[in-house]
């Protein structure tokens, strides 16, 4: 069983005690979006920028994996668009606990690649010139979309979802299954093709012409050629009366032909020019939306799956818009994560917790020791839930943001007339214009490019202005003093081997800052202590004068 479906079993009640009650009507009414709930998807949704963080905690290269394989659907505004209630991320939760039991997700799978016959029915009805050609594949994509809905109306209702969205959305497509639009669509479709599928006919051959005509019960010499040289087939082939329809464009004969059969038979054409005037726009909105939104879970799904095969543990957090305490054990970044996984190399997770005042993490240690890697990982885990995605980890516990503002190092840039310094000042006060008590802060060796007494003057300035907000916020530096700042700042360190200081562990402990400890430490293991140094001097005979440790 997945990660969170145990829990997801044992919450369900809790979460909505009286879901089982509704009124499947009321369930119908209500559902809007498999993504947004009663509501629609923001207008812009394909719109949407990419979301300024996305390069610093490397969300641009989850989201690119994730949807890589699903160009058609256009996820990607959905994975730029976080949601800001509460009750939505639970809502997505419920789907994604739905989609992770077997029958919900065949029914769902098999509505998907139904509607994908529908739509490439469609594409071939778009490109073809022969206007009866056009017209049945249209008719047969009706009918494709007719056998899809009923499909996933009895294999959702077999599956008993129980998710408030696809609960919403199984009321919607019984209803709308047994509509009088629907069913008159479904009948008229099946009726002219009932009717196409009887026309026989003849074809005479006199020389260069060809003529048409009703079928007289003559023989059929095809059948008579086909056997007389079936023994020169290497691979006999079964005959076949019907026309294969998934082949390429009729030839110029074949149109001709198919002309003349519309002229001798105009009663079947007739109804079936009919059907494609009057059903041109047969596929119902909210199912169309439903085939697109619900793309969303299955690419993520997917995504998880190599990395849950892993043994790596993916949790439903426990997502609040009031309370800020956190907490997320066993944790990682899902970036650094997928490529470890596929090179087949073992990762470090490591966990973090917020408690009571505390509202900052200050991460000291030696370079490429995790620091960064951790700083990213709270910022992914934040944003993947505020998408109401399951996230990295287990027991997590975290605090829906508004917004997630990150300051890593940037590239000088040489058109740029403001110095390093200024241009980092700068976005630090455009930020803090806009960031709100619910926002997010990320910031990674702030200022280093200034000196050390400048930047702990700018740092401390900094971390006061996210303390003053009460926002949260997480702080990479070199200076331990910051770890000390404040009751809401907390002090992690990048741990190293004990036995040997220059290995690092990338486990992030929460501890006391001491990099002066650290630094003893690999001095030690080079011989580079006051005292090894004054004994090498000293064999050299050599004289160490005013210096001491």
């Amino acid at each position: 069983m997945p990660e969170g479906a145990a829990s997801a079993t044992r919450h369900r009640a809790d979460a909505h005690p009286a879901a089982r009650c509704e009124d499947p009507k009321d369930l119908a009414l209500s559902f809007r979006s498999i993504l947004f709930g009663a509501s629609d998807a923001p207008p812009d949704v394909d719109d949407r920028p990419e979301p300024s963080c996305f390069g610093d905690l490397n969300l641009d290269q989850v989201v690119e994996a994730v949807v890589a394989g699903r160009p058609r659907h256009a996820l990607t505004g959905y994975f730029r668009t976080p949601l800001t209630e509460v009750d939505t991320v639970v809502y997505r939760h419920e789907v994604f606990r739905d989609l992770e039991r077997d029958g919900v997700l065949a029914a769902v799978l098999a509505f998907a690649d139904d509607m994908e016959g529908v739509r490439g029915r469609l594409v071939k009805a778009s490109r073809r010139y022969q206007r009866h050609e056009k017209a049945r594949w249209f008719l047969d994509a009706a009918a494709a979309y007719a056998e899809a809905i009923g499909r996933l109306v009895a294999d959702l209702d077999e599956a008993h979802p129980d998710s408030r969205g696809l609960r919403g959305l199984l009321a919607y497509a019984t209803g709308y299954a047994v509509s009088q639009r629907f069913v008159g669509m479904r009948e008229e479709a099946a009726q002219v093709r009932s009717a196409l599928d009887e026309i026989r006919y003849d074809v005479w051959l006199h020389g260069a012409h060809v003529t048409v005509g009703p079928y007289d019960d003559e023989a059929d010499y095809s059948l008579e050629v086909a056997r007389t040289f079936a023994r020169f087939q290497q691979h006999p082939q079964q005959a076949t009366e019907a026309h294969d329809w998934s082949g390429g464009d009729l030839d110029p004969v074949e149109a001709r032909i198919l002309d003349q059969v519309a002229k001798v038979f105009p009663g079947p054409f007739a109804a079936l020019d009919r059907f494609r005037r009057e059903h041109a726009e047969f596929r119902d909105p909210v199912m169309v939306t439903f085939d697109r939104e619900v793309q969303f879970y299955l690419a993520y799904l997917d995504h998880l799956r190599p990395l849950r095969v892993a043994g790596l543990r993916f949790d439903f957090p426990r997502v609040s818009a009031e309370d800020k305490e956190e907490n997320a054990t066993d944790t990682f970044d899902i970036a650094l994560a997928a490529r470890l996984v596929g090179e087949r190399r073992p990762l470090v997770t490591n966990s973090l917790s917020l408690s009571g005042p505390e509202r900052i993490l200050v991460i000291t240690g030696p370079n490429n020791g995790g620091k960064t890697t951790t700083a990213r990982t709270v910022g992914q885990l934040h944003y993947l839930a505020a998408l109401g995605c399951p996230v990295p980890g287990r027991n997590v516990r975290l605090y829906l943001c508004d917004a997630i503002y990150t300051h890593f190092e940037r590239r000088e840039d040489p058109a740029m007339l403001a110095g390093k310094l200024q241009e980092e000042l700068q976005r630090f006060a455009e930020d803090f214009r806009r960031a709100t008590a619910r926002s997010l802060v990320i910031m990674n060796e702030m200022f280093s490019s200034t000196t050390v007494d400048d930047a702990l003057f700018l740092s401390r300035a900094m971390l006061r202005r996210v303390i003053d907000l009460d926002a949260l916020g997480v702080c990479v530096t070199f200076l331990d003093e910051l770890s000390t700042l404040d009751e809401r700042t907390v002090s992690m360190v990048s741990a190293v081997d004990p036995e040997d200081p220059a290995t690092r562990t990338y486990r992030v402990e929460r501890r006391p800052a001491d990099g002066k400890a650290y630094a003893r430490a690999v001095a030690e293991k080079y011989g580079l202590t006051y005292g090894r140094v004054a004994e090498r001097v000293t064999d050299h005979g050599q004289v160490v004068e005013g210096v001491r440790a």
